[in-house]
């Protein structure tokens, strides 16, 4: 009888299980770094490069009118220096974002080590896009 209910499970695949232990992993991860980040914002951990009073009274204008009053890091310019606190929220934002690139990197050897061309190479075209995205290559850099 045992033997019947083991027989109808559905087998797991070991991409599945490879992506799904990263996902796991990186999400885990992102939803510390975003609690260290806002926590390193809030207490000022660290300094900020637009003070929490500014963003407040700033608060009710569009992205671009804020950008231009208080001079916000835009585009990939926290790269150059991500060890503010306001900064590091959004870092952690990024890293986040990218836990699908992550996990598809992570499958690629394994599609390979199936002999799965096919799926390795739609992988790799997924990571590809997603890096070019990333890059903003379809918008300019913008």
């Amino acid at each position: 009888m045992s033997n019947s209910t083991e027989s109808n499970k559905p087998e797991i695949d070991r991409v599945q299980l490879v992506y799904a232990s990263v996902l796991d992993v990186v999400s885990t991860a992102g939803m510390a770094m975003i609690a260290a980040g806002f926590l390193a914002y809030v207490l000022q951990l660290l300094p900020l490069t637009v003070s929490i009073e500014d963003i407040a009274s700033h608060w009710h204008l569009r992205s671009g009118e804020m950008n231009s009053i208080l001079s916000v890091p835009s585009g990939w310019s926290w790269v150059r220096d991500p060890l503010h606190g306001d900064v590091l929220s959004f870092v952690s934002i990024v890293f986040l974002s990218m836990a699908a690139m992550i996990c598809l990197i992570t499958v690629i050897p394994v599609f390979l080590s199936e002999k799965n061309r096919a799926y390795a190479l739609i992988a790799i075209l997924q990571v590809l896009v997603l890096a070019a995205a990333v890059a903003g290559l379809a918008s300019g850099g913008n």
